[in-house]
Formats: structure tokens, sequence, C-alpha cells
């Protein structure tokens, strides 16, 4: 993508899609400003706009995944909103919110909160369960957090991982996985509960 060619927002959509850096950069080049004066003007910092953006695309990478997504706005109103969803939700103190999105529901008419909000909350909620994961994985301790690691994220087979943590064979890794991944579900969903 050439910077004198001018896009459609499918096109960047199907970029975005398939990680298609020039698409990206285009993305930003086009909306990135625009959202940063919108925060900014608000009392938030550069680097609040920076990160709400980024939160931002990454909701709208997920639904260009998604073969059945279909854009019903323009690509510049569907970002903002969610950003400024984003943004919202970023706000703890409720009546700030509230005044912030009275202010701009003359701005939303163009989308419906509809289109996008539950875009935001699975984004939000798949955060959230991240973060549990990970906070769980941290609790787990060792060997079981390394095991796991090693099987899901650096997919090494059973052989490897009995060779790599001294199980007598790939069968007692296998037990040893399973006891691990139990242990976690557990964490997990404690912690969840408690939440």
């Amino acid at each position: 993508m050439s910077r004198t060619t001018i896009y459609t927002d499918s096109e960047l959509i199907e970029g975005l899609s398939r990680n298609n850096s020039h698409a990206i950069r285009e993305i930003y080049r086009l909306y990135q400003s625009m959202l940063t004066k919108w925060i900014t003007t608000r009392g938030g910092a550069e680097n609040d706009a920076y990160d709400i953006f980024q939160e931002g695309l990454m909701v709208l990478y997920e639904k260009a995944k998604n073969p059945d997504f279909i854009l019903t706005c323009k690509l510049s109103t569907y970002l903002f909103a969610v950003c400024k969803r984003l943004w919202f939700k970023k706000m703890d103190v409720s009546s700030q919110t509230s005044y912030l999105q009275e202010m701009e529901q003359e701005e939303d008419d163009t989308i419906s909160e509809a289109q996008y909000s539950d875009d935001v909350e699975q984004h939000l909620e798949k955060e959230f369960n991240f973060n549990l994961l990970d906070a769980s994985m941290d609790q787990l301790g060792e060997p079981c957090s390394s095991l796991l690691k090693a099987f899901y994220i650096e997919e090494k087979n059973m052989q490897e991982i009995a060779k790599q943590f001294g199980y007598t064979n790939a069968e007692n890794a296998k037990t040893q996985k399973y006891k691990c991944l139990n242990r976690l579900k557990k964490l997990f969903f404690s912690s969840k509960k408690a939440n």
C-alpha cells in the first residue's frame, strides 16, 4: 500500500485481518490523531489516547478476523465509537462518565451503541480472562507452570516434555500435564468466582 493510494474501508479491514503492516499504518495515520485530540480535550493524556486506540484496534482486529463481520457504518465511525466506549470504561468515576456520555450523545447519532457495545464487552471479557489466567498461572507454581507453557505455548510434544522435565516416559508427562491443568482450572474458576 503506498501513501498516494486511497483505500476503502473494506480494503483496510481486509488488510488488518491479514496483519498487513501497510493497512495498520494507514489506519493509524487516518484515525489516531482524531482520537488523541478527542481524549486530550477531555482531560486525558496522549499516552491514554495511544493505549485506547491500540485497544480499539484490537477490538476491530478481532472482528475483522471473523469472515461474517460486516461493517455497517464508516470505519472511522466504528473505530471512534469503540474507542470512546473504551475511554468511558477506563474512567472509574461514574459521575464523570455519565457527564461525558451526555456530552457526547449528539456525536453518537451516526452509529447505534448496539453495533459496538457487544464488541467492546467481548474484548473486555477476554482481557479480564487473560489477566485472570495469567494470575492463576503465577499461583500454580513450578513445575506445573513451565510444563503447561511448554505444551500449550511452545507446542512441545509429550516426548520432549518428558525429557525436559525428567519424567520416565511421555505417558508420565501426560499424566502430570493433566494434573497441572486441573489445578490451573480450579485456581482460575475460584478466582473468577471471587471477582
